[in-house]
């Protein structure tokens, strides 16, 4: 069944429309940018992800490195992030920025509200 207008707005507040879910590739990553930020969006296995486009390390855009699986590396240095959380892989080093994705009427929508790293909130 379908949202009403009233049900959808609620769902959606603090999200704001970025993409068409088309527009993704799977096992890929777009760069956008949104309200003046940054923001590389990917899609893992038709799942969608936001962090921050730009890697600490030199200021590449994320959204335009490699993804194998959950794991996008910088396009200069191969720094490496996981898309589902930010952190490097490794535990240490870099990180960066998540925020929290939705998919409504096969549109992807971020809070730009960056998301603490330990408490999630």
């Amino acid at each position: 069944m379908e949202p009403s207008k009233a049900e959808s707005s609620t769902v959606m507040a603090g999200f704001t429309a970025v993409a068409n879910c088309e527009d993704i590739p799977q096992g890929g990553g777009r760069p956008y940018k949104i309200a003046g930020k940054s923001i590389a969006i990917f899609r893992v296995q038709d799942r969608f992800y936001a962090i921050n486009n730009i890697c600490p390390h030199q200021g590449a855009s994320l959204g335009k490195g490699k993804l194998k699986g959950y794991i996008v590396s910088c396009p200069l240095h191969d720094q490496q992030f996981d898309v589902r959380s930010g952190f490097g892989p490794d535990g240490g080093g870099y990180c960066v920025v998540r925020y929290d994705v939705k998919i409504h009427d096969k549109q992807v929508w971020v809070n730009l509200q960056p998301k603490d790293w330990f408490s999630g909130e």
